[in-house]
């Protein structure tokens, strides 16, 4: 009992009392009955200071919106294999600097995907942050003009898992290419990323740059050590208007 109060202690920061309990116990000052009362406060304020942590993470990661993978629903889009992703939510890809590629139209979920993928994450105590991809260039090209490129890269890197939302959207510049493949290289093999785009691989020239080399050095470090889905059902915006539908015609 006396150890776990101590951990309990320890974990809170309370270092006078930490050391004024091991105090009592060792003059035998305190008895059993008063630990159990102890422990029981402090394990509460123990739970409570964990599940602030893990708001404070989903909070600065971000996100457009709050998605969870049980909210998704996979009958809609027999293409992603729920057992996958749920198997990817439940691993360490994170610590394996593994990432994550969602390939489809606009509307099929990649957006809700990653997002839940990123809060499975972030809630565990990990920093995350979800970007769309030009606001990520936009804040890289003006890091470079204002000579604080170096210090936007740290910034990016030190996230455990960055969110790279709809890659392709835009068409961006050879400098701007070369900026983000910065990024990319930076993070390889070191951290994890989750790209989402609507651009097979093949056009993805057509929007880094019109650069065939820039954009092969980028997707070889992208996709190295990587979970590839791509998703090719209908768009899940729709859902409940084609459901609706169904139901008026019967």
């Amino acid at each position: 009992m006396i150890n776990e109060v101590l951990d309990q202690l320890v974990y809170l920061k309370l270092k006078s009392a930490h050391a004024y309990l091991k105090e009592l116990h060792i003059n035998d000052c305190i008895s059993q009955n008063e630990l159990k009362g102890l422990n029981k406060v402090l394990k509460k304020e123990v739970e409570a200071k964990e599940e602030n942590n893990k708001l404070y993470n989903v909070k600065v990661a971000a996100f457009p919106f709050i998605r969870k993978i049980e909210d998704y629903d996979f009958s809609f889009q027999p293409t992603v294999d729920e057992n996958k992703i749920r198997n990817l939510i439940e691993s360490n890809f994170y610590l394996d600097a593994t990432n994550v590629v969602f390939i489809g139209n606009p509307g099929v979920g990649k957006t809700h995907l990653a997002v839940a993928i990123g809060y499975s994450v972030a809630i565990q105590r990990n920093s995350v942050y979800f970007i769309k991809f030009y606001r990520l260039i936009r804040n890289l090209k003006q890091a470079y003009n204002e000579g604080e490129l170096e210090k936007k890269l740290k910034l990016y890197f030190k996230y455990k898992l960055l969110i790279i939302d709809e890659v392709g959207f835009n068409e961006i510049s050879p400098l701007e290419s070369k900026l983000f493949f910065q990024l990319i290289d930076m993070r390889y093999t070191k951290r994890s990323t989750i790209f989402t785009s609507n651009i097979t691989f093949d056009k993805w020239p057509n929007i880094l740059g019109q650069d065939e080399m820039i954009t092969k050095a980028i997707l070889d470090r992208i996709l190295h050590y990587s979970y590839l889905f791509n998703i090719t059902g209908p768009s899940y915006r729709i859902k409940d208007k084609l459901k609706l539908n169904k139901t008026e015609e019967s």
